[in-house]
């Protein structure tokens, strides 16, 4: 079997080492959201024979084994998986299977086979073995860290125009490095964000439900509710554990003011994960997201990043609008894919 365990802060360099031998820059790969989502997804890893296993105990597309990340024999990688299914009794399926990886699982399982359908023309046609379910909400935008930076080329007029107005609008702006001095502003940005103060209880108080009166209190809350929270309790450990995680970031200030944050960390080499990105208030509204985005990349490509993936959009039609303006160099689909019986 495969000894699954939580993902602690003490994998992330063989973790990110597997990553980086398999060549894939799927957000999800990312050390920092396999630690930072562990709870939201019931996420478990293991490191065996060089490459990374992880199990999604979450719901539909969260939901199975990762494709094994890592540089080796993959054919012996998949069949510890089957194994491990086959002894813990966990359905044989994988999640966020990218299409070429989803090609090498359709060769091992030897997708198709040969079956009669039609018992008096005797005409035979493939089965399929393997079932793929597809969530477009799955899908990550990856864009060139070069463009992001420059917003060179008639494409990216509107997003100059952007920066132009927030530029006319405050003159007093600037953007700094997220470093401890300045943690407390980044998370006063994500609470004003969140209007967590409708959240009810305090939320220092509230990220860990470990006793059965909070569990029981946590049952309670809306949906949104818990949404909001989750990502409020990420961002706070992201924020605890920033140079364990690998992170870097920024916060945008007008006027001294805190106006926005972002946070990001690396997949691979050059390739960077933008998880956070918040701007607040009528600076939203004049070009914030606009201007935190160019500078915030113009700051990872001085220092190497060649890529930058902005994850999924999780299927909110503004979000997926937002996205597609700044022309992303790849769509990552993943696929969701059971192994049925043969």
């Amino acid at each position: 079997m495969i000894n699954f365990k939580t993902p602690e802060f003490s994998d992330r360099a063989a973790a990110a080492k597997a990553v980086a031998d398999s060549g894939y820059t799927g957000s999800d790969a990312s050390f920092a959201n396999i630690f930072l989502l562990r709870q939201k997804y019931g996420t478990q890893i293991a490191m065996q024979d060089g490459f990374l296993f992880r199990y999604y105990n979450g719901q539909g597309s969260r939901r199975g084994y990762a494709f094994p990340l890592g540089e080796g024999d993959v054919a012996a990688a998949i069949a510890l998986i089957v194994e491990d299914a086959r002894q813990s009794g966990r359905p044989l399926e994988f999640c966020l299977v990218d299409e070429p990886r989803a090609q090498i699982l359709r060769e091992y399982f030897n997708t198709n086979r040969v079956v009669e359908t039609d018992g008096t023309s005797g005409k035979e046609c493939a089965e399929p073995l393997l079932r793929f379910e597809e969530n477009r909400g799955d899908s990550d935008y990856i864009y060139s860290a070069e463009s992001l930076a420059t917003l060179a080329g008639n494409q990216y007029k509107k997003k100059r125009n952007h920066v132009s107005r927030f530029n006319r609008t405050y003159s007093d702006y600037e953007i700094r490095p997220l470093t401890p001095e300045n943690f407390a502003d980044a998370l006063a940005v994500e609470k004003s964000w969140l209007n967590i103060e409708t959240l009810g209880e305090s939320s220092d108080t509230d990220c860990e439900c470990t006793c059965e009166c909070r569990e029981a209190a946590w049952a309670e809350r809306s949906e949104d509710e818990k949404s909001r929270m989750a990502e409020y309790c990420a961002i706070r450990e992201a924020i605890e554990h920033f140079d364990e995680l690998g992170m870097k970031g920024a916060v945008l200030y007008v006027g001294g003011v805190p106006a926005g944050m972002t946070m990001a960390s690396e997949i691979a080499p050059g390739v960077w994960d933008t998880h956070f990105e918040k701007v607040i208030d009528e600076y939203a509204v004049n070009g914030g997201y606009a201007i935190i985005n160019k500078l915030f990349a113009e700051k990872l490509w001085a220092t190497g990043a060649h890529l930058i993936n902005r994850e999924e959009d999780i299927n909110i039609e503004g979000l997926r609008k937002a996205k597609l303006s700044y022309y992303p160099q790849t769509i990552l689909d993943k696929s969701h894919i059971v192994i049925l019986e043969g």
